[in-house]
């Protein structure tokens, strides 16, 4: 791997919480890996009040923004001046597009000097649009007024000198929705930090609380942002039957909007353990080791990180059969249930995973995590890829010619 010369990065970014969640975790990783690599990362971000700090090896930049509605914690991100006068003032080589909004549209609105990349982090059209299409219409119709909805991603992707996504599935999916030059650099996660090992009988004993004396109790985890397109309420629903069969016991872990609505909704479990969105990494890779699954209900993930992270656990998975969740599961330590099951199907596919062999299901789990790419490794990859397309826009402006490829990202679609 070719090591990138200085970088200097700006990120602009909408989902930047206060509390928590996957774009921030990333960006704060990448700033760390950009930080020992000798590269810069400036994330500009909504926030409470404006103002500069150092946080996790980037420069966060913040701008006085009002809160969303639905979820408070995340700000509108509606400064298009602003960012671009950062843009302007940072002399960035690379601006990072991580939301298809406002972010998105302001990166349109810059000159052609720097290289722009957007990073396919979310998918609205599959968390909203998608489940809506697929309950009122027939097929045929859906997927012609699906495909209507990603125009705007589709000219985002024809503004971009490249369009990163964490799996070939993914680049698969967006280069037949007509997005341009998609290109994988497989997510990464921290093996160090996960593992079997994590494993302690007093924990589960904790976890499972009065249910710890019962051989047959299951103790499941549901984990992340906690709002209704993560479809955690289905996935309560479910366990409540699955309850009629052996005692189970409830691991909620992360927060958002819902956490009041779903505590209360889970209140005829045997017992539930809430847990907020943790730092303490020891403290995140001990429930994940001793739960007996995850329990997983979104359909629109780009990848899955707590997915992820729970089978490098030793963990076994239940997970939709969409999405990044159902591209990381695999028969030998997976269940899996339709997009489009009810409470019966997914407690049909808990009972199935709950009846299979754990220490099986747990081995098939660590190796097929042990495939998986490190933390360091993705952004290795992601700083090389920014370091050609830099070079290859200022070979464009000298007039010399390009390297093979649009902007030297390379057109191998062969799938794993």
């Amino acid at each position: 791997m070719e090591r990138a010369s200085s970088l200097r990065i700006l990120d602009l970014c909408e989902f930047f919480s206060e509390r928590g969640g996957g774009v921030r975790s990333y960006l704060e990783r990448m700033g760390r890996a950009a930080l020992a690599a000798g590269h810069e990362l400036t994330v500009v971000a909504p926030g409470a009040a404006a103002g500069v700090t150092q946080h996790e090896g980037m420069r966060l930049v913040r701008y006085a923004a009002p809160r969303m509605p639905y979820d408070a914690t995340y700000r509108v991100p509606w400064r298009l001046d602003l960012m671009k006068r950062w843009v302007r003032e940072s002399r960035a080589d690379v601006v990072q597009i991580s939301s298809p909004f406002g972010p998105a549209l302001a990166a349109r609105l810059l000159d052609d000097d720097c290289v722009r990349v957007y990073v396919h982090h979310s998918d609205p059209i599959g968390c909203y649009v998608r489940p809506v299409l697929d309950r009122t219409l027939p097929t045929a119709f859906s997927e012609c007024i699906e495909y209507a909805a990603w125009a705007w991603h589709r000219r985002i992707t024809r503004h971009c000198d490249a369009t990163v996504v964490a799996g070939h599935w993914l680049e698969t999916e967006l280069s037949e929705l007509g997005c341009e030059r998609v290109t994988t650099v497989p997510f990464g996660i921290t093996h160090r930090d996960l593992g079997s090992q994590w494993r302690t009988e007093a924990l589960r004993a904790r976890l499972l609380g009065p249910l710890s004396d019962q051989p047959r109790a299951a103790l499941v985890l549901i984990a992340g942002r906690m709002a209704a397109d993560k479809r955690q309420g289905l996935l309560i629903d479910a366990l409540q039957l699955v309850q009629r069969e052996r005692p189970v016991a409830l691991v909620l872990l992360g927060d958002g909007p819902e956490r009041e609505r779903l505590i209360d909704r889970a209140r005829g479990l045997g017992h539930v353990t809430f847990v907020p969105f943790t730092r303490d990494r020891a403290e995140f890779a001990g429930i994940l080791a001793n739960v007996d699954l995850l329990l997983h209900g979104s359909v629109a993930e780009t990848y899955g990180f707590v997915i992820a992270e729970t089978l490098a656990s030793g963990t076994p998975v239940v997970v939709p059969r969409a999405g990044g969740a159902g591209a990381l599961a695999h028969p030998d330590y997976a269940e899996t249930y339709r997009a489009s099951d009810g409470a019966p199907e997914v407690a049909r596919a808990v009972q199935r995973l709950l009846g299979r062999p754990h220490e099986r299901l747990g081995r098939a789990a660590s190796q097929a995590a042990a495939s998986f790419p490190s933390t360091e490794r993705h952004f290795e990859q992601l700083f090389a890829l920014y370091a050609r397309l830099v070079r290859s826009k200022a070979n464009a402006r000298c007039g010399a010619a390009a390297t093979p490829g649009f902007h030297g990202v390379p057109r191998n679609h062969t799938r794993e």
